[in-house]
């Protein structure tokens, strides 16, 4: 009897600590509204949603939270120019011209090494309020050293394509390194960044990276950026590249026949986390962070995918596109990788960040370029 005594009292003293938990939780939630709608709105890069999308993802925001304050998205683009001007914003002391930026996860460290990311305080109790499902994969949506800074909505996972009526699929090269013999001169494109170039150290040792990616500088036709490699690629000027394999769903979804078919290499597949950071000493901090935890949920996901089929998200699963690529992977005995895959990942990325690291980047940016 005394056990079962003593096991009652446990039991409510967890449920009262449980409750008492999530009233703080709610009344930080409450808190923050209410300094948000204070601040009358903020500003934010968008996802590549169309107008209509961005105005239909302001208003269920808007609605999420009960507020009626004027969010101002910025639909341009340019991720990586517009991090570079953070971070020279950063260093300068000027005011941040967003209060919430979203771009890939090594543009977000590079923004945080500058001082130039807010944390947001009490963010796993925030996400279990605003987005419980993104919660139960906290640690995934966000990783590691960017825990509670950045807040991760989509994923870009890197796939061959190609245009079927040039190349077939067993004529394409298997490996990123075949990608550098000489017979696949002239007919394929590579970006003008390395964000993907850099990611070759999660599985071949970097010496020998660096000489593969030197191949490909040889061998590309031209430094397109992905978009404009696809429609060169969809006009037969080049046979290939690698990119986004969002792109493939995009224009099958826009033209079923459209010359554009997708492959995956065999010895390494990439996935990038594309997260939402708040600025520091952002004039308008809190809506802002109401709306980068709330990104990370099946809301926000949800009318992206009504706009943007093609935006994946293979962490939270949600989407066609998504559901298609993780299929593709299964059949296949595919097994994406990433920086925040465990440790010894999580190491080499942090490498980038020291001088040697900076300096093999410049080595791997002029190798894809110049191919030397």
């Amino acid at each position: 009897m005394n056990k079962r005594i003593t096991g009652l009292v446990v039991v409510i003293l967890c449920i009262g600590l449980l409750s008492g938990s999530q009233a703080i939780a709610s009344q930080a939630l409450d808190e923050l509204v209410e300094a948000a709608r204070k601040e009358g709105g903020f500003d934010v890069m968008m996802p590549s949603v169309g107008e209509k999308g961005s105005r239909d993802i302001i208003a269920a925001f808007n609605k999420r939270f009960g507020l009626n304050i004027r969010v101002r998205g910025d639909l341009a683009g340019q991720e990586s120019q517009k991090f570079n001007q953070a971070v020279t914003e950063t260093k300068a002391g000027v005011p941040p011209t967003f209060d919430l930026m979203q771009g890939e996860a090594s543009n977000v460290l590079n923004l945080k090494d500058a001082g130039g990311a807010e944390q947001i305080a009490n963010w796993r109790s925030l996400m279990a309020e605003i987005a419980p499902e993104a919660h139960k994969m906290a640690d995934k949506i966000s990783p590691s050293v960017l825990g509670g800074y950045g807040f991760l909505w989509s994923t870009r996972t890197v796939a061959l394509l190609y245009n079927p009526k040039v190349i077939s699929e067993k004529e394409l090269p298997s490996t990123w390194k075949e990608m550098g013999d000489p017979k696949y001169k002239g007919v394929f494109s590579v970006p003008p960044w390395i964000s993907v170039a850099l990611m070759g150290a999660l599985a071949y040792d970097r010496a020998e990276w660096l000489e593969i990616v030197k191949s490909w500088g040889r061998n590309k036709r031209q430094v397109l950026t992905y978009s404009a490699g696809v429609e060169r690629m969809l006009l037969g000027d080049i046979k290939f590249l690698y990119g986004n394999a969002g792109y493939f769903f995009e224009h099958k979804a826009k033209d079923p026949n459209a010359p554009i078919a997708i492959n995956f290499f065999e010895d390494l597949t990439t996935m990038r986390q594309v997260l939402y950071v708040t600025r520091k000493g952002a004039r308008n901090p809190n809506g802002a962070k109401l709306f980068a935890i709330w990104s990370s949920g099946a809301e926000f996901s949800d009318i992206v995918q009504k706009y943007s089929p093609d935006v994946e998200n293979l962490v939270l699963g949600r989407g066609a596109t998504t559901q298609r690529i993780l299929g593709t992977f299964k059949g296949e005995n595919i097994n994406p990788v990433s920086w925040f895959d465990g440790p010894k990942e999580l190491e080499k990325f942090l490498w980038f960040e020291t001088k040697e690291g900076k300096e093999y980047a410049r080595a791997i940016a002029r190798a894809q370029r110049e191919g030397k």
